[in-house]
């Protein structure tokens, strides 16, 4: 357990400094890039993302689950990636013209064109990174995300600057994917499966089926949720949608993103030595509300003053949205774990049946809120979010942590106070102030430096585990860094 935990901080501490990067890097390119060029980089981003899950199709996670992983077999998934990124390659060249014509967004195909260069060498990256995982070697991929990442702002900056518009998105993938595949293969110099052989392809294809399978339902969900906006909606209101949904999802995407990076390789190992996958599961659940509901919390208060630090003037249109999105995402208690473990206990089509079913349930709606505004699309996550959560959440009680749903209620209790407890101050500075839209820099620093101890104090007193999860994570780092300091008489 204590292996889990520090891969999980070291996730985490790599998922802070690249969001650290991807802040700042935000913060000056949404002042030289508009929405509307911006909304063609999503477009674009939305094909990247179904075309990339198209070619993993579960093969990472068979490298990482698969209790014995021997050499033919990790041959076995870098051919079957091969192919298909060499056929998936020519499609997307194939049809980036007939994609820009489709949504009126002359940009969109040389922007697809460029964007295959980097797309080409996931053969290469996609085991690699997969290998890194299994062996929990969560440092070594921390150095490869965050000089990627670094690379990457770098170059979107310099580029945006001297006049690319939305092709520095391009250029910036295309650097930083050179960067991070000679990254990998130096820490992770594995030569000998970058040899073709489908010897094991039928026990990949039957695991990636249905693993890969899901990971292509929830993607092409997440495509056509984006494509359907853009039908209905020019690109400059998809940019602002998806600006919206990336401030809204940050906790998620910093917090969480470090658990959700450990999660499938540590409840595969606890499968696969029979550990209590109920105590696992609601442990999770309870350190991770306690986490990330007072961050979501506090978005919501600050979404003004956040907005307007962060986008610039040209994004305020996104602040209630914002605050919607977030809302919504309050009601999803157990973000990036119950795939996980459904996929680490084998419950694989179990896994693939819920993608299904959840897609089938949220397309419709986005559909529909799609043709009414940015802010009926912003409410639909709501609904969504909320059926999405039941669905997944029986699922895992049914197919694999037998637990029942006051269990789960008594896991969130504690996380629910020490969240009042946390924006109990700031609420009152923003009714002082006069509402969401008054209150100004000054206010939001005292109300964040009101809710961190105020929070700490409620983990504190109510004897939350994720109090003693941050005070033992603290320790470490004094001991690592008591260790760091010269002993007494050591020559300078």
């Amino acid at each position: 357990m204590d292996k889990v935990r520090i891969a999980v901080v070291i996730a985490t501490a790599d998922k802070y400094l690249t969001t650290v990067f991807t802040l700042l890097t935000t913060a000056v390119v949404a002042r030289i890039i508009n929405p509307a060029e911006f909304g063609v980089t999503v477009l674009g981003g939305a094909a990247l993302l179904l075309a990339n899950t198209l070619r993993d199709v579960g093969t990472s996670a068979y490298i990482i689950q698969t209790p014995e992983l021997t050499t033919g077999k990790a041959r076995a998934v870098f051919t079957m990636n091969l192919i298909l990124t060499a056929v998936i390659l020519v499609g997307l060249l194939l049809s980036s013209p007939f994609l820009a014509v489709a949504f009126n967004t002359p940009g969109l195909g040389i922007y697809l064109q460029v964007c295959a260069a980097p797309f080409a060498v996931g053969a290469i990256v996609y085991p690699l990174h997969a290998l890194l995982a299994r062996d929990l070697a969560f440092g070594k991929l921390a150095v490869v995300n965050i000089i990627s990442t670094l690379v990457n702002s770098v170059t979107l900056i310099v580029t945006a600057y001297i006049g690319a518009s939305y092709m520095s998105f391009a250029y910036a993938q295309v650097v930083s994917a050179i960067v991070g595949t000679v990254l990998l293969v130096y820490f992770r110099p594995s030569f000998e499966i970058f040899r073709p052989s489908l010897k094991f392809w039928k026990e990949i294809l039957s695991f990636s089926i249905f693993s890969g399978g899901t990971g292509i339902v929830q993607r092409a969900s997440e495509v056509i949720s984006v494509m359907t906006v853009g039908v209905f909606m020019t690109p400059a209101m998809v940019g602002l949608l998806n600006r919206a949904s990336m401030i809204s999802q940050f906790p998620e995407r910093t917090i969480m993103a470090g658990v959700n990076a450990a999660a499938l390789p540590a409840f595969s190992k606890a499968a696969r030595e029979k550990g209590d996958m109920r105590r696992y599961y609601l442990a999770a659940v309870e350190r991770i509300s306690g986490l990330i509901w007072p961050c979501l919390a506090m978005i919501i208060l600050l979404a003004n003053p956040l907005i307007r630090v962060f986008l610039g003037d040209q994004w305020l249109e996104t602040i209630p949205l914002v605050q919607i999105i977030a809302g919504g995402l309050l009601l999803n208690f157990p973000p990036g774990i119950n795939y996980p473990i459904l996929v680490a206990a084998g419950a694989v089509r179990k896994a693939f049946m819920l993608s299904i079913l959840q897609s089938c349930i949220a397309l419709p709606i986005i559909a529909v809120s799609a043709q009414f505004g940015l802010e009926a699309v912003a409410w639909a996550t709501w609904p969504i979010v909320a059926i999405n959560v039941i669905l997944s959440t029986h699922f895992v009680k049914a197919y694999v942590a037998k637990f029942s749903w006051l269990d789960l209620l008594r896991a969130l209790k504690l996380s629910l106070l020490s969240t009042l407890a946390a924006i109990a101050g700031p609420a009152v500075i923003i009714w002082h102030a006069g509402g969401f839209d008054q209150i100004g820099i000054m206010g939001s620093i005292a109300a964040v430096a009101i809710a961190c101890p105020c929070w700490l104090l409620a983990l504190w007193a109510l004897r939350h585990p994720l109090f003693a999860e941050l005070s033992r994570a603290i320790r470490s780092i004094l001991l690592r860094l008591n260790r760091m300091r010269p002993a007494d008489g050591t020559p300078l």
